[in-house]
């Protein structure tokens, strides 16, 4: 009896798990469709409290800004961008220490120093700091898929102190975490 009791509730913790996964998986969003190079879409989530207005939505570069209708909110930028130069590369962890600097701009407003990081699915993310963080503010967030640059841009919102939070990059690294490339066939 107490075999058969442990079974149905194995059973159902099974079936209420895979729900959750659908659930999940079916709120995510279509972001947008890239054709150069292999075609892809773009799904994620959509963090709470904001929404997606595209700046441009058509050809290279494919971004997106997300806002938060709390403007203390940081505010933040998807950018998608083919490099030919990277066009034989799958992901940012095939590139060697050298090869990830050729990805850091000569911006003087950035610090070439960066930090790695890895999404949930082991994917390895640059992030980049402003060179002048008491000034002005903000992250980059870069990794490569498919000889495309993702990146993504954090700024502290409009109303804030200026300044980002460890919660804030922490925001940033588990949306690029839930974001899907879906290859169209």
């Amino acid at each position: 009896m107490m075999k058969k009791l442990i079974a149905v509730l194995l059973c159902v913790v099974l079936a209420l798990s895979c729900a959750m996964a659908l659930a999940e998986e079916s709120a995510k969003v279509d972001y947008s469709e890239v054709t150069v190079n292999g075609a892809f879409r773009i799904r994620g989530l959509t963090p709470d409290g904001y929404k997606v207005e595209y700046i441009a939505n058509e050809g290279m570069p494919i971004m997106m800004a997300f806002a938060n209708e709390d403007t203390a909110k940081p505010e933040f930028t998807l950018v998608i961008n083919f490099l030919e130069d990277f066009s034989e590369v799958e992901r940012l962890n095939d590139l060697s220490d050298e090869e990830r600097k050729l990805l850091v701009d000569s911006d003087p407003m950035i610090n070439p120093a960066y930090t790695l990081m890895k999404t949930d699915f082991d994917t390895e993310v640059m992030v980049l700091r402003s060179a002048f963080p008491e000034d002005y503010d903000f992250a980059s967030f870069v990794t490569l898929y498919k000889g495309y640059e993702i990146g993504l841009n954090l700024f502290p919102g409009q109303t804030s102190d200026g300044h980002l939070t460890d919660d804030q990059i922490v925001l940033a690294m588990k949306f690029l975490s839930d974001l899907d490339f879906v290859p169209m066939n």
